[in-house]
């Protein structure tokens, strides 16, 4: 089904076409005659009627009574599997057809951008970087990163009631500062550390610590002593840690998550439990195999779009990475593609994408035999026993639908038999009818960086999602992002005034529905999907509104201030979307083009600490170019260098450069693997300065030392002050 024309604005007859379209929604989700529908309505205000008369209540309780049945009429669009009535709960023909299409930007495509095309990193992106430092790597205790990962994710609803149940729990903002730096720290792919540091962290303090995955036990008591990696449910954090561990291991060539027993964790018991990346995939997609939807659970049956992203994310980086063969998990993409094309489109018209359909709970006994099943399919399709075709031929004997797959091609095998071939209990009980803007923008991001048709997923965005931001925009929701104009007030929630740390929002209700998201959350999350899509006035209105109103600074730092339980995700999202700006290709990294780049000489370390590396990339085989603001020093002074290892014992400056010639090289030196190249200023002014020097050999660590005059606090001039860095660098 196209997308609905919009009816004139400002217009009552417009207004009444608008209605008029829901109402033919409903129609069709119904699978009913617009007479019958009507005959509905107005069997339901009969029946209000007649029991103001028997019951002799008030008009107002009448009217309640009688909305209240037109909302169960509505309710029962939802009830069963949405791709009965594809034409309301679908995207329409021209989105399949783009899908089956596929991208021209196929994984398998080489990648052709030179090194030298990697844009430096901007002033902005440097910042957002220490941001995350200083909430990562920089925290020395456990007292200290849980005083700053404070968020209690949906808030207690009593005494010694469950945390880390709804959106804002920790897993989700600590991945998404993952995503985010990893999205940065792409464009310096020499510099591995930079990004690596922050997510290895992150997966060791965080995402595999009790206090973020214990929640699974309030949902899942009887995996008590079995562990989480076991639930054939709780995408809602294994999806993550897919995710996160496939990025570590694409940034850093470190694949200790892919190891035998390389994801473990330890219980607040002492219990601790553990398994691999690769092993936790196909867990994961064997679990999506007995789903009827061919997704897997957040909570018990519940299927939300956004969280599928991330598993389909790790999955293809894991192809990207040479775990598993190129196209490996293709099938598992196409199923829950194609239940997505037919039956996720919102029927309410609040946004493109509905937020979950409610399947039947599958960590049980009675998918037992059904789940081990489909994991020996994918364990077979591993080491290549059988082909996709005759994996499900054999594991599916006595039925009758084995001679219907062998029929078919091999290329209509994963579209036309999905929903026919996977023998399960699983069932989609109802679908919620409505979406939200904030779940359509974790929706659509995600899915560019692994759906199979780029071009399929911005025709949803522009025939399903576009229309409610520009109706957003000319509602007045971003104001004219004017520094004087104050913010107009969140459509549909409710946020405490602005103060010097943002909205200061509370906590959304328990469990995943709560919709109470403040506008500083859904606006930064759509702010990615924005720039994907180059809705360019759209983008750059919500990017004025986030800057003038919430971005905050201090010192090398910026974020975007919010109260705890939103800042780090608002952040997070707000940096993806600036890298994206800039030149960031997030999906070409998942897709593995970037893959090259990963390889080669690196940049192990860079001290101090508060270093912001603007560029670190390999222009010519075994160099670096490296490039730095350094800790106090302006932003107009920037370092930078080349470094090319060689077997020659001797340190030889091969060029040094001065611009303004405001430095002076003192002296240099080679000891014990270690380079000391002194620099003193001449004069007291800006300056940029740059050197190529060579030195042992390709194999071994390099360590350069540098003295640099500090400036003042003022944007210009040097005081004489001095500071201290140190750079460590390996061949790998």
């Amino acid at each position: 089904m196209n997308s609905r024309p919009r009816a004139p604005e400002g217009t009552t007859i417009g207004h009444l076409r608008g209605q008029l379209d829901h109402l033919r929604l409903v129609q069709l989700s119904l699978g009913t005659s617009s007479t019958h529908l009507l005959t509905l309505c107005i069997a339901a205000l009969a029946v209000g009627i007649g029991a103001r008369k028997v019951f002799h209540v008030s008009v107002i309780l009448c009217l309640l009574l009688s909305i209240s049945i037109v909302i169960l009429l509505c309710a029962y669009a939802c009830v069963g599997d949405p791709r009965k009535r594809s034409e309301a709960h679908g995207f329409g023909s021209e989105v399949a057809q783009l899908f089956r299409a596929g991208s021209s930007d196929d994984a398998a495509a080489d990648d052709k951008d030179e090194a030298s095309s990697i844009s430096d990193l901007s002033s902005e992106e440097t910042k957002l970087l220490q941001y995350f430092r200083s909430i990562t790597v920089e925290l020395t205790s456990e007292t200290h990163i849980f005083n700053t990962w404070s968020m209690v994710g949906g808030g207690k609803p009593g005494v010694g009631a469950q945390e880390q149940l709804s959106f804002t729990a920790i897993r989700y903002h600590a991945s998404f500062l993952c995503y985010a730096v990893a999205t940065i720290a792409m464009r310096i792919p020499s510099f591995s550390h930079c990004g690596g540091e922050i997510i290895f962290w992150v997966l060791e303090n965080l995402l595999l610590k009790p206090k973020v995955f214990e929640f699974y036990l309030h949902y899942w008591p009887e995996l008590r002593g079995k562990g989480p990696f076991e639930c054939r449910e709780n995408i809602m954090w294994l999806g993550h840690v897919a995710h996160v561990a496939a990025l570590y291991e694409m940034l850093t060539n470190d694949d200790r998550y892919s190891k035998r027993k390389g994801l473990k964790v330890t219980e607040s018991d002492g219990k601790s439990y553990s398994t691999s990346l690769p092993e936790l995939a196909l867990h994961l997609a064997a679990s999506m195999r007995i789903n009827a939807t061919g997704g897997v659970p957040c909570e018990p049956g519940l299927v939300f779009f956004q969280c599928q992203n991330h598993p389909f994310c790790a999955f293809t980086l894991l192809e990207g990475l040479g775990h598993f063969p190129r196209g490996f998990f293709d099938e598992e993409k196409h199923r829950f593609q194609d239940f997505a094309v037919k039956g996720m489109r919102a029927v309410v018209e609040t946004g493109g994408i509905k937020i979950a359909c409610v399947t039947t709970k599958q960590n049980n006994e009675a998918f037992d035999k059904v789940y081990y099943r489909e994991l020996a399919t994918l364990e077979n399709r591993l080491v290549g026993t059988a082909s996709d075709t005759s994996t499900n031929t054999n594991t599916n004997t006595n039925t009758n639908t084995n001679t219907n797959t062998n029929t078919n091609t091999n290329t209509n095998t994963n579209t036309n038999t999905n929903t026919n071939t996977y023998q399960s209990p699983s069932r989609i009980l109802a679908s919620l009818p409505f979406a939200h803007i904030g779940s359509d923008a974790w929706d659509l991001n995600y899915f560019f960086f692994w759906a199979t048709s780029t071009a399929a997923v911005e025709k949803i965005y522009s025939n399903f999602v576009k229309a409610r931001i520009d109706d957003l925009r000319e509602f007045g929701t971003w104001g004219d992002s004017s520094p004087d104009s104050s913010p107009s007030p969140p459509p549909c929630c409710k946020s405490k005034p602005l103060s010097l740390k943002g909205w200061n929002s509370s906590p959304p209700a328990v469990c995943c529905f709560g919709l109470n998201i403040p506008k500083s959350a859904w606006s930064s999350a759509l702010l990615p999907v924005l720039s994907q899509t180059s809705d360019l006035q759209n983008y750059h209105l919500v990017k004025s509104w986030l800057t003038l109103n919430l971005r905050q600074q201090h010192q090398n730092k910026a974020w975007l201030g919010e109260s705890c339980e939103w800042e780090i995700g608002n952040t997070a999202n707000y940096a993806m979307a600036i890298a994206m700006e800039n030149g960031s290709d997030f999906r070409k990294l998942h897709q593995g083009g970037w893959r090259g780049k990963m390889d080669g000489l690196k940049v192990l370390n860079c001290e101090p600490r508060d270093l912001r590396v603007y560029r670190c990339k390999s222009v010519i085989e075994n160099e670096i170019e490296f490039g730095f603001i350094g800790g106090e020093i302006s932003d107009t002074t920037l370092a930078k260098f080349v470094v090319k290892p060689s077997s020659s014992q001797k340190v030889r400056i091969l060029k040094w450069q001065s611009l303004p010639t405001n430095l002076d090289l003192e002296s240099t030196s080679f000891e014990n693997g270690t380079v000391e190249i002194r620099v003193v200023t001449v004069e007291e002014s800006v300056g940029i300065f740059g050197g190529f020097f060579s030195s042992s050999s390709s194999t071994s660590s390099l360590e350069e030392k540098k003295e640099l005059g500090d400036d003042s606090e003022e944007d210009e001039g040097w005081t004489g002050k001095k500071i201290s860095f140190t750079v460590n660098f390996i061949n790998v």
